[in-house]
């Protein structure tokens, strides 16, 4: 714009010029680290490349709506074909040249050079209509929008406002492009009361629909041109006052005057700057929020898992109780049975260590190896149904999670891997834990966990723990220290037996009974509560490790978008500074 395009800017223009570049890169810089689409990358190119290109004046609307008619009225010359059919079937790019050329670029737009004083500071575009009939020169047509420095949109008299029109004109609003709007063909009117009447529908339309009111002219192309090459001036007067075209002529070409033109130059990329800042922040506010409801999900887990363990202990120490309880009956019938049995009448019976162990079994032990193994055995399938149904909360709860999505749709597919990354670390979070419930086999965990249980016992009481349950282990302890202790007696006599030993040696064997069994539930309930322990960490450890990715990469994600948000806000900050120095109010439409 500086150097090849004529027009020579003042410092204070080349120094906001240089801002302009400057806000562009640090745009395109962020739009491809942050994996944009390419169409927005492109746009962002291009409008840095249009910065030093010639004022782009992009006319567009409704095919048949005489575009082409008011171009040629415009320039004074049959440069677009006009008809009845769509006669403009691709962009056509009108631009100065010293003689007439016509050429097809590389991106499908016919370029046409004209040595039409206009073009010398501006390029024209004409566009395919807003309801082409290939789509392909809609959404082209639509692409020059952003780029424009100023729009025309020309509708006809005889269908004002149409669907598609409104459709086009939000697309034009959202972009923040200055617009003018031209209704054609007002030679079809019969009367000015007419013409008002139209007038008003649009402007109502348009204020009510899209909160814009842009200036409207209404014209006839077709007696401005009758009138540029009219033969007398009196004829020419008449045609051209009738067109109302030189009101609308004279509010463009002032438009255009350098001063306005350089203003519209520098102002009307920031459009382009405002409408992706906006898309994309509004994109990353939703991430965002979709990251602090994935977060709190995992923040959810954790304290679900605390809960899990609260509970697990709280339970456990109930079914810890009745195994102490155990012992506790094993004690009283111990106690009962010394007492019953260590007496001068039994001594030869009591040195007899087989029917000792055979009777301390039946009387004092009783079914208390058993009753102690199914203890064990049920604390053990509480245990392994606790951990199994923990993980099914959590399959449950992660795939209710993975429905959960923003909408991309507001922000194409920015930052692509997104929404893959996330939806594939979810799915793996809850494939993980649906492989470990759909695999899990009950019996061989419960044995896994009883083995580790017997086995720390045995070491605890310096065993042999074998294939003895551990109710035999218990059993066994119990009946050795019984015969133990009534082996004390085997090498006294009777005579001093009877008078003094047997009340001090029945005291002391109920003791020293009662001293190991409480030795064997001290040990037996602190081997329990360790493997307990154990066991259940090492649950809710596989748990946190099965999520710990996902946390990782949502606190990963959340700190990206939290610099992208920034990052977006300065820019939008420049934007608007940049808007109050060229000295233009946001221009909504």
């Amino acid at each position: 714009m500086t150097n090849t395009k004529h027009t020579v800017l003042n410092e204070e223009q080349n120094e906001l010029l240089r801002r302009e570049r400057q806000l562009f890169s640090e745009l395109l810089e962020f739009l491809r680290s942050f994996d944009a689409p390419r169409n927005d990358i492109e746009l962002v190119e291009q409008t840095l490349g249009d910065l030093e290109e010639l004022f782009l004046l992009v006319i567009v609307g409704e095919f048949n709506s005489g575009k082409s008619a008011f171009i040629n009225s415009l320039l004074g010359r049959d440069i677009e074909p006009e008809g009845v059919t769509p006669t403009t079937d691709r962009i056509t790019l009108l631009r100065w040249a010293h003689e007439n050329y016509e050429r097809v670029r590389g991106d499908g737009v016919l370029e046409r050079g004209q040595p039409i004083d206009l073009l010398r500071e501006v390029a024209i575009v004409d566009t395919p209509g807003t309801n082409a009939i290939i789509r392909h020169h809609e959404e082209l047509s639509k692409g020059f929008v952003p780029r424009s420095d100023l729009v025309l949109f020309v509708t006809s008299v005889d269908r004002p406002f149409t669907e598609s029109e409104r459709e086009y004109l939000e697309i034009i609003k959202e972009w923040g492009k200055k617009l003018i709007v031209i209704v054609n063909k007002t030679d079809l009117l019969s009367t000015k009361e007419d013409a008002e009447n139209i007038k008003e529908f649009i402007q109502s339309n348009m204020q009510s629909l899209l909160g814009i009111t842009p200036p409207i002219f209404l014209v006839s192309s077709k007696l401005a041109r009758r009138a540029k090459v009219a033969d007398s001036q009196i004829e020419r007067d008449a045609l051209y006052k009738a067109s109302g075209f030189e009101e609308l002529e004279e509010y463009i070409l002032g438009i255009l005057e350098e001063s306005n033109r350089i203003r519209l130059k520098l102002e009307s990329p920031l459009g382009v700057a405002d409408q992706l800042v906006s898309r994309y922040t509004l994109g990353i506010n939703e991430r965002m929020s979709l990251l602090e409801d994935d977060f709190r999900m995992t923040e959810n887990i954790d304290a679900q898992l605390e809960i899990y363990k609260e509970d697990m202990q709280r339970d456990f120490s109930s079914r810890r109780a009745e195994i102490e309880n155990l012992i506790h009956q094993l004690n009283e019938r111990g106690d009962k049975w010394f007492e019953e049995n260590i007496r001068i009448g039994r001594f030869f019976e009591l040195v007899k260590k087989n029917e000792v162990q055979q009777r301390f079994q039946k009387e004092v032990v009783g079914d208390t190896t058993e009753v102690i193994d199914r203890h064990i055995q049920e604390l053990v399938d509480w245990m392994v149904d606790r951990d199994l149904r923990q993980w099914k909360s959590i399959v449950d709860y992660v795939n209710r999670r993975r429905q959960a999505t923003y909408d991309h749709n507001l922000i194409g597919e920015i930052g692509g891997n997104f929404e893959y990354n996330r939806n594939q670390l979810l799915q793996s979070i809850a494939q993980d834990a649906n492989k470990v419930v759909q695999s899990y086999d009950r019996e061989y965990e419960a044995s896994k966990l009883a083995l580790s249980i017997q086995s720390a016992v045995a070491q605890t009481v310096a065993m042999e723990v074998g294939a003895v349950g551990l109710g035999t282990l218990v059993a066994m302890l119990a009946t050795a220290t019984a015969v133990d202790v009534t082996g004390l007696l085997a090498a006294s006599t009777i005579a001093v037996l009877g008078l003094f030993v047997i009340p001090n040696k029945r005291r002391k064997a109920r003791n020293e009974f009662r001293s190991r069994t409480e030795e064997l539930r001290q040990k037996l309930i602190e081997v329990l509560t360790r493997q307990f322990g154990l066991e259940l960490q090492r649950s809710i450890e596989r748990i946190r490790e099965a999520i710990a990715p996902y946390t990782r990469f949502v606190r990963s994600e959340y700190q990206k978008m939290s610099k992208a948000r920034d990052v977006l806000s300065e820019i939008k900050k420049e934007v608007e500074d940049l808007r109050i120095q060229i000295g233009a109010p946001r221009i909504s439409a």
